[in-house]
């Protein structure tokens, strides 16, 4: 209670016993004489009668007009409630409508997974979808009750039964006979037609909510604008009853004050003691006895706070500091005194302080209620201020340093002896102070005080104060866990790869061995089985290939060696290599003319993604259809374009064409074959090539893929054909440096061989075409950095695969760092400036050999079956084919001969096989090397190999054409030893 801008009128005590109460009864001596004053005053103006102001009414009558505005307020209310509870109705049929066409869904992608795959984790949508379908069904019946007649409520559960039988009979079916009594199924049992009703009766139930909903919302604007109109008129009615009633006040105050004048001299001492005090002044004397010093008339001590007050005066003395006391009444509230001695008793000031008190409570509920729920959180949370210290932090966080939160709240982390451990999650406060909005990191790593290591995901956001300041809020959570399962992921993927790619290699091989007549001719009976077996093993090899693709893809485990290549030359290589696959379907592609350049791509994943687009073309075309392949230039790169002339893509599949496992028609799978993984991947990877893919498709008429590529450069026009008479093998160098080129030639000449010069890798290419060039020599000292590049571009062309290299400068390169080693790049030898004759002739010789001895090949292999696989593909073509099933083994037949070639499978018992890359490097000359391996990773630079294949990718067969075609043309390095034993 606050003390009245008005002296008060009566001021005495009434003291009973303890327990009772005091009643202010009548005036102070003080106040009789202002008192008799006023009272002769309006005696003089006839005041004694009764009369009505002016500003009552005007109060009454604007109190009366914000009643009316309230109670139209409130019928307004009820209304827009009235509609709220119809809209979220309506809201509420929609959305269930939404989930029982979602869980139909959820069924229908469930059971066709598992039909498909056979694998039981795709029944776990199929469950969850019966399981919400039945809680959406009960929801929607509850929601729409009566609204719908029997006959529509019939329709729909018929439907929605008559589809969770079939999806239930597929399921049932896969799990006994199989997949293709599976696919039938789904084909011919009805399921789409049943879904179609369903999808109509609900669409009309959801229809005739939407119009309900719309009706409502005309009606809730009606009833605003009315209500707008009331508030308008009301509200300017009540101003003006205010503003007359003001004056009316403001009149009467100016009348006050001038009676009050009188009074204020005498009053001048205890209005500035009691115009200080904001609650109840009370006054006890020496025996206790309150008088009340306040002007609230009929003010009370409360019984309770009495007898405290009473108690406590003893012990309040004149020197003493201000006393304090509480005391809670029977009915709930709580009155605060505080007392303090004078000369003739004591003073007390009351007040009530229960709703202080109560708020008091809850800011420290809720302040324990937020402190329950922060430490109840497994993750890390912290709040730091702008000066840098810990406002806040859970136990999650403290301990993680060893520490409480106690310990931690109110500190710099300078102060804290786990600084070291919380340092990296402390980074970009500085610029979320400053304005930044948030701040994400995926990995942070910590070591916490227990010396285990944990990978942090870390969310920082700023909160600001009512005063303004900034804090920040850093919720960090701990995904170790996640980390570790990355790393298991990775070990399985590696793992599957070896354990499925190793015999599927094997098998595939020998089947196409068997097959193709190797072990002699089949009985009629016999060979369909063995085609059916071997098409069969190809169907799960891609199966495998793609899977494995894109699980890598989606974590970001799948890396690419990219080259610069002219383009229609690798798509006209596609087209070949899928002409038997065109004729299996009847189908011609063609390649139209068109433009060209060079693209930066990896070369194995660009035919992949062209044997998809392709494949796809073919597979979706008619017998006797043609697929048509053009190159054409666009938005500064190439853009290659594959269209067939089938049925089109189905407008409502055409969202979902590059998801994974999306199929247009499921029913087709079978004959047409497929996972739907083709394209998902086939979009990553043209993504990954800073490519772009799309398509257009027209029903009836057909489908266009376009696969867009950045243009690296552009193709120079073809270089006259080197015309020199002399038909002398000759060698090209690729220098500027005219003494070095005339030492060389000089060297050279001597041998029987001829240099032509080149200043530059067009010159060089130019002079290669011709048959008459048997190597390529590039002095370092011209070409620089820029050697690899040089290389690695020719070695990505099929002309110039199996190119012999000399290499010229000061000294050889690290084998580490440069990667221009042996294998790395096809390098034959290393020439050291100055020249030595008899080296320079050693190495053309060794480039221009003699093919008909007998090559020396080390197979690299821990399998069994692919080493005697391969001996069979190489049977019979001049070789010595010596097996090591470990780098053990590998490094003991390595010390025995030199070999001309190395097959090397990089997962090996005892290591890794790609150990061996730089002891072979080192040979002199190096000795090439092909990677065939299931491991489908990427090597560093510095150890990419002469020719990379993957099992399972490639065939046992490509991998035996490509060791013949390298021992005819590539080189070999020093002399041979006899094969012995």
């Amino acid at each position: 209670m606050q003390v009245s801008d008005h002296w008060p009128a009566a001021v005495v005590a009434r003291i009973t016993a303890p327990g009772e109460t005091f009643t202010a009864v009548a005036p102070p001596p003080w106040q009789d004489r202002a008192a008799g004053g006023r009272a002769g005053d309006r005696g003089k103006r006839g005041v004694g009668k009764p009369r009505i102001r002016l500003h009552n009414i005007g109060f009454g009558l604007a109190l009366l007009v914000i009643l009316l505005l309230l109670a139209q307020a409130r019928r307004t209310q009820e209304d827009l409630l009235r509609s709220n509870q119809a809209f979220s109705r309506s809201a509420e049929v929609l959305t269930t409508v939404q989930d029982t066409l979602s869980a139909l869904q959820d069924v229908e992608t469930g059971m066709r997974g598992y039909v498909i795959t056979g694998t039981d984790a795709f029944l776990q949508p199929y469950h969850d979808g019966n399981r919400r379908l039945v809680e959406a069904r009960a929801r929607l019946r509850q929601l729409v009750g009566n609204q719908r007649d029997a006959a529509w409520w019939g329709r729909t559960n018929h439907d929605i039964d008559e589809r969770l039988r079939l999806a239930k009979v597929n399921v049932d079916l896969r799990r006994r006979a199989g997949l293709e009594a599976a696919s039938q199924s789904v084909a011919q049992a009805g399921g789409k037609e049943a879904m179609d009703r369903v999808r109509s009766l609900l669409g009309e139930l959801e229809a005739a909510e939407r119009e309900r909903m719309m009706v409502e919302g005309r009606a809730v604007e009606r009833r605003v604008a009315e209500f707008r109109r009331w508030t308008t008129w009301g509200t300017a009615v009540a101003l003006v009853l205010l503003a007359a009633a003001l004056l009316s006040v403001h009149r009467s105050l100016v009348q006050r004050r001038q009676a009050l004048h009188l009074a204020r001299a005498g009053e001048a001492r205890q209005r500035a003691i009691l115009d200080a005090i904001p609650d109840l002044l009370w006054q006890f004397d020496t025996n206790g006895n309150p008088r009340l010093l306040s002007s609230d008339y009929g003010a009370t001590l409360p019984p309770a706070l009495l007898l405290a007050i009473r108690s406590a005066l003893p012990h309040v003395q004149a020197d003493s500091a201000v006393h304090t006391l509480t005391a809670q009444e029977a009915s709930g509230q709580v009155f605060e005194a505080r007392l303090v001695a004078i000369d003739d008793g004591h003073l007390a000031i009351v007040r009530e302080v229960t709703e202080f008190i109560v708020q008091e409570r809850a800011l420290r509920d809720q302040h324990d209620f937020l402190r329950a729920i922060v430490d109840s959180d497994e993750s890390l949370v912290f709040v730091r201020s702008a000066g840098g210290r810990f406002t806040l932090c859970n136990i999650a966080f403290a301990a993680t340093m060893g520490l409480t939160p106690s310990q931690v709240e109110g500190r710099r982390p300078s102060d804290l002896a786990g600084q070291r451990i919380i340092e990296p999650l402390l980074q970009a406060d500085d610029a979320l102070l400053q304005g930044e909005d948030e701040w994400r990191a995926d990995r942070v790593r910590i070591v916490d005080v227990r010396e285990q290591e944990r990978w942090m995901q870390v969310l920082k956001r700023p909160l600001v104060r009512s005063d303004g300041q900034r804090q920040v809020l850093t919720v960090v959570i701990d995904v170790s866990a996640q980390q570790r399962m990355e790393r298991m992921k990775d070990e399985f993927i590696s793992t599957i790869s070896h354990e499925l790619r190793t015999p599927l290699t094997s098998i595939r091989g020998a089947l196409g061995l068997v097959v193709g007549g190797t072990a002699g001719e089949l009985p009629d009976s016999v060979r369909p089985l063995l085609e059916i077996a071997h098409k069969n093993t190809e169907r799960l090899v891609r199966l495998i290939n793609d899977i494995l693709d894109i699980e890598k893809l989606q974590w970001g485990g799948l890396s690419l060696q990219t080259h610069r290549l002219p383009l229609r030359a690798m798509v006209a290589q596609s087209i070949d290599q899928i002409a038997t696959y065109a004729r299996e379907f009847e189908v011609t592609v063609e390649f139209g003319p068109g433009d060209d350049g060079v693209v930066e791509v990896d070369v194995d994943r660009f035919a992949q993604v062209m044997a998809n687009l392709l494949s796809n073309a073919i597979k979706h075309s008619h017998a006797g259809g043609v697929v048509e392949v053009s190159v054409t230039r666009r938005d500064g790169g190439l853009q290659i374009n594959v269209r067939d002339h089938g049925e089109g893509i189905p407008e409502n599949f055409r969202p979902r064409v590059f998801e994974r496992f999306a199929q247009a028609d499921a029913s087709d799978v079978r004959r047409r074959g497929g996972t739907g993984l083709g394209l998902a991947i086939t979009q990553s990877l043209v993504e990954k090539m800073s490519g772009r893919i799309g398509f257009e498709t027209e029903t009836g008429q057909g489908t266009r893929f376009f696969v867009w590529l950045p243009e690296a450069m552009r193709l120079n026009d073809p270089a006259p054909s080197n015309t020199a008479d002399d038909l002398t093998p000759y060698v090209v160098l690729l220098q500027d440096e005219s003494a070095l080129a005339d030492e060389l030639a000089r060297v050279l000449r001597e041998h029987g061989y001829r240099t032509l010069l080149a200043n530059d890798i067009a010159r060089a290419r130019e002079l290669l075409q011709s048959p008459n060039a048997k190597a390529l020599a590039i002095d370092l000292g011209s070409a620089g950095t820029s050697a690899r590049g040089v290389l690695r571009e020719l070695r990505s062309e099929p002309e110039f695969r199996s190119l012999p290299v000399l290499l010229l400068g000061i000294r050889p390169p690290s084998v580490d760092s440069d990667g221009l080693r042996g294998g790395a790049v096809g390098v034959v030898d290393w020439l050291g400036k100055p020249l030595d004759p008899e080296q320079v002739a050693e190495a053309v010789r060794t480039t221009l050999r003699d093919p008909s001895r007998r090559f020396e090949v080390l197979h690299v292999e821990d399998d069994e079956d692919v080493c005697a696989l391969l001996r069979t593909l190489l049977q019979g073509h001049g070789l010595n084919l010596h097996a090591a099933g470990s780098l053990a083994q590998a490094r003991e037949q390595l010390s025995h001969r030199r070999h001309d070639l190395v097959i090397l499978d990089l997962k090996l018992p005892d290591g890794d096989g790609s150990e061996l890359l730089e002891e072979l490097a080192r040979a002199r000359p190096p000795t090439p090397v092909i990677i065939f391996s299931a491991q489908d990773g990427g090597l560093a630079e510095s150890r990419a190999v002469l020719r990379r294949l993957v099992k399972s990718r490639h065939h046992a067969r490509e991998l035996a054409t490509l060791i013949l075609d390298t021992l005819r043309h590539w080189p070999a390095g020093g002399a041979q030893k006899e094969e012995t034993g």
